[in-house]
Formats: C-alpha cells, sequence, structure tokens
C-alpha cells in the first residue's frame, strides 16, 4: 500500500495497513535534493503539495516587489497599486514587519480588490500536479482561510486586530462581507473539482478569537460551505494548529471532517484522549511538537505509539504529518518516527 491508498482509507475512516505520516512540501523543499529523502519515501513517508483549483485575477491592480536595507538589514516589501490608492507590507526573514491593513483607507482599499477580483478553474493543472508528484507526493484542493481568518493572519495581524475589533468594526464587517462572497465561489468551485481532500488552512488558535467569535464568524461560515464539499464528496479538513479547549463544543457542531495539524500542549492545549472525546468522529492529522523529536530515539518511539494509542480509533481516524517547522535533526529522528508506524501494521 502506497501512501496515496493509505491516505484515502484514512479519508474515509477506515484503517490503512500502516498509520499514515506526511510532510508539507513547503517545509521538505528546503532539503529535497538530499539523499536521505528517499529511503524514507521508500519507506512510506509522503509529501502533501497545497494546490489552489482556481486561478485568482484582479483586473487594474499592480503588485510591485522589492529589497531595502534598514539598520543593516534586509527587507522584502510588496506594493499593491490600485486605482483607488495603494497597500504595502514588508517582512524581515520571512516574518510580516509590517502589515497590509492599517487605517479605515487601507480597508476600503482592500475591500475594492476583494470585490473586483474574478476566479476561473485551474482543475488540469491541478490534475498535472498530481501526476507529477507520483509517487510519494500528494495533492490537495487548498481553498484558504474563511473570511475572518484571512483579516486576522494575512492581512492585519494579531495586535492590530485586536485594536481594529474596537476601532474599526465597521471596516472589518463590510471587508468579511466581501471575503465571504468570494470563498462561496471558492468552495463551488474545489466542490467540482478534482481532488479529495480540501484544505482550509486556518491556522486557527481560540485565543486570538475566543468561543463568541468562533461562533458568530467561523462556524455559520463551516456550516453553509462546507456541507457542499461534503455532498461532492470531499473530505474537509481546517487547519488548526494552535490552541482549541476553549472552542471545542463549537467545533464539535463544526461539519469539518478533520482536525490537521493538531498538536498537543504546551504548543497546544488539548491532549489527543481528550480530543478525541470532544470530537469522536473527527479525523486527525496531528503534528508531533518540534521539541520531541529531540527525544532520545527509544522515547520518541514510545511517545508516537502512544500518541496513537491515545488519539485514534482502534487506529482508525488517525494520522501524523510535518506541518509545522521540521526537526533541525530530521535525519535521525523522522525514521524514528517511520520505523515506530511500521508496529501499527495489521
Amino acid at each position: 500500500m502506497n501512501i496515496r491508498e493509505r491516505l484515502k482509507l484514512f479519508w474515509a475512516g477506515e484503517r490503512p495497513d500502516i498509520i499514515p505520516y506526511t510532510i508539507y512540501q513547503n517545509e521538505w523543499r528546503h532539503t529535497q535534493n538530499e539523499p536521505e529523502w528517499q529511503p524514507m519515501f521508500d519507506a512510506g513517508l509522503g509529501v502533501t503539495w497545497h494546490v489552489c483549483p482556481f486561478r485568482e485575477e484582479t483586473k487594474g491592480v499592480e503588485y510591485l516587489h522589492d529589497e531595502y536595507s534598514e539598520n543593516g538589514e534586509w527587507y522584502h516589501r510588496q506594493t499593491i497599486k490600485t486605482p483607488v490608492g495603494r497597500l504595502y507590507q514588508t517582512w524581515l526573514n520571512g516574518w510580516a514587519r509590517k502589515h497590509l491593513l492599517e487605517t479605515a483607507e487601507d480597508y476600503r482599499v482592500m475591500i475594492w480588490i476583494v470585490r473586483h477580483t474574478d476566479f476561473t478553474t485551474r482543475y488540469e493543472e491541478f490534475i498535472e500536479m498530481e501526476r507529477k508528484i507520483a509517487p510519494h507526493g500528494v495533492a490537495l484542493s487548498a481553498i484558504g482561510r474563511t473570511p475572518l481568518q484571512t483579516i486576522l493572519v494575512d492581512f492585519v495581524g494579531l495586535e492590530n486586530f485586536s485594536l481594529h475589533l474596537m476601532d474599526l468594526k465597521d471596516e472589518i464587517e463590510e471587508l468579511y462581507d466581501s471575503l465571504l462572497a468570494n470563498f462561496r465561489k471558492r468552495v463551488q468551485i474545489a466542490s467540482e473539482g478534482p481532488g479529495t481532500f480540501v484544505s482550509n488552512l486556518e491556522n486557527f488558535t481560540a485565543e486570538s478569537l475566543g468561543p463568541k467569535r468562533y461562533e458568530k464568524y467561523l462556524l455559520p461560515v463551516y456550516k453553509e460551505c462546507f456541507p457542499i464539499l461534503s455532498q461532492a464528496g470531499k473530505i474537509v479538513g481546517s487547519h488548526y494548529d494552535g490552541r482549541t479547549a476553549s472552542c471545542k463544543n463549537l467545533i464539535a457542531q463544526a461539519p469539518i471532517d478533520l482536525i490537521e495539524s493538531l498538536t498537543e500542549p504546551n504548543e497546544g492545549d488539548l491532549p489527543l484522549e481528550e480530543a478525541r472525546i470532544a470530537w469522536r468522529d473527527k479525523l486527525f492529522w496531528c503534528n508531533i511538537r518540534v521539541g520531541d523529536y529531540k527525544l532520545p530515539p527509544k522515547k520518541l518511539h514510545d511517545k508516537v505509539l502512544d500518541m496513537v494509542q491515545r488519539g485514534s480509533d482502534n487506529g482508525r481516524r488517525f494520522a501524523f504529518e510535518v506541518s509545522e517547522q521540521y526537526p533541525d535533526n530530521w535525519r535521525e529522528s523522522i525514521p524514528v518516527v517511520i520505523e515506530a508506524l511500521q508496529e501499527t501494521r495489521q
């Protein structure tokens, strides 16, 4: 059984021959030419690729990129030019230092961009990618984040988001409504396109929203949009890589098939056995804490099997992935995980 066959059984709620184990392409790509990966693929490891089934185009918008030096450090800047104004953001070493939206005028420009964005299908490109990355790669249909998570993660950042909820509430609401209209289009395209697994890359953590805003802004979107995907035979997974305990009862109500990048304390705050009780029928695609990869081999081996015991449903509804930072000692530690998972063979 190969990684694609194992994942299809996992997504269907069935038990594959071995608990699946994958790594994100964007984590693997930095060292993809290293020869140590091939034996891991041969032993069952897979690579997941997030591939959009749609193409976005906003006419009249120009995206400019440049770099500049400040205090001896090099920053990357993106400027977005539109007929109604400009937006820009900057990064240092891959981390945002200035976010797109800071003022009411910035929101006005972004609302114009969102409302003038068109979507077209790119199904042939998705199918070609599936062919290209075989046999060890698996394409996931990526639909992006829901509206409020887009505002928080992509446009504003946590600190400004907290302030904008008070100072720019009307602007947030208007942008939210515009983003929701586009999210509906993305979902419809994904529902009609190729691929079994639909990735909703939320990057959700409960302390940034809390139960009240989860119930108001996230849950209704899930309840409206995700059944469309389910009815089309898709498996919907949401990337919840942070803390979830305060929202666990609301998450149980959400028509999310799979909790992805689920991480135990201290990075998350919900042990696997509690998550399994709260979300008995959901699939778990779990992230091993990056610090655990540094455990002695025997302890890491035992940790992996303990997680399977506590989080799976008799070996069903459970898989592992590297979805955050991959361990510096990957050459030594990832084979230990693979060897441990060989013991789950049935």
